[in-house]
């Protein structure tokens, strides 16, 4: 069986319109749909946003279905200036932020075949990635990630994923594609969103209302997301036939 992670509704809800769904499960802060995508055995899982709830769903997942291999995707922030919104990443490698100075992180490689399969999908183009503890949109802590790390592509969950299939022997990929950029921040978005990726009502009124000019990052966002949505969702498709 296939399992198919992303953070965010909106990372998945293409594919999950794709798929003949036979079983739906609501766990604590994630959600799982268990049935047919391009006629292969799937599990498509909503994670929830960050570290914990990744690694929370991927647990679940992997302990209750026989998954053979996992597709780790949703969007992303680009730490290279090279790679415009819209673009398709599938990651070489994999990096995580550590929660400590004492704490040393291993990066991460996904599975080969995988990863040469994906490496031929229309559109992609190969790039690392870091995934960090904290959503921070801002300009200046993503020119820190990008001479920390060296990677090319930012998000919250693709190491954590990775790391718990790579302990379990299960081969991975991630692929992301890019929603924002160090030219094109969508600050305040860190503050603003739940670990579900949903709006804050309350938290956003009062900073729209103090910053009335961030309202054109929420034109920004629907539109980046828009074409970050539709390119991921056909490269993976496109992908899990190769499968």
């Amino acid at each position: 069986m296939l399992a198919v992670m992303g953070a965010f509704g909106q990372e998945i809800i293409d594919l999950r319109r794709q798929m003949v769904i036979e079983e739906t499960v609501a766990g604590r802060g994630f959600r799982l749909y268990r049935g047919k995508l391009k006629n292969k055995d799937t599990l498509l899982v909503q994670t929830g946003m960050g570290k914990q709830r990744a690694e929370n769903a991927t647990r679940f997942a992997l302990e209750r279905y026989p998954v053979t291999a996992i597709i780790s995707l949703g969007f992303a922030g680009a730490l290279n200036p090279e790679i415009e919104i819209g673009a398709v990443v599938v990651c070489s490698t994999l990096y995580g932020q550590p929660g400590s100075e004492q704490e040393e992180l291993e990066p991460l490689a996904p599975d080969e075949h995988l990863f040469s399969l994906a490496s031929q999908g229309p559109g992609g183009r190969l790039g690392s990635d870091v995934s960090v503890l904290q959503l921070n949109s801002s300009a200046q802590k993503m020119h820190v990630l990008r001479e920390t790390f060296h990677a090319d592509i930012v998000d919250m969950e693709s190491y954590w994923i990775a790391r718990i299939a790579s302990a379990r022997g299960i081969p991975f990929i991630t692929v992301r594609s890019v929603s924002d950029n160090i030219q094109s921040s969508v600050q305040p978005f860190d503050r603003i969103l739940n670990t579900d990726g949903e709006l804050l009502w309350k938290e956003a009124a009062l900073c729209f209302l103090l910053h009335p000019w961030y309202l054109l990052n929420v034109f920004t966002l629907y539109r980046n997301t828009r074409l970050a949505k539709r390119n991921l969702a056909a490269f993976v498709s496109d992908l899990v036939t190769k499968i």
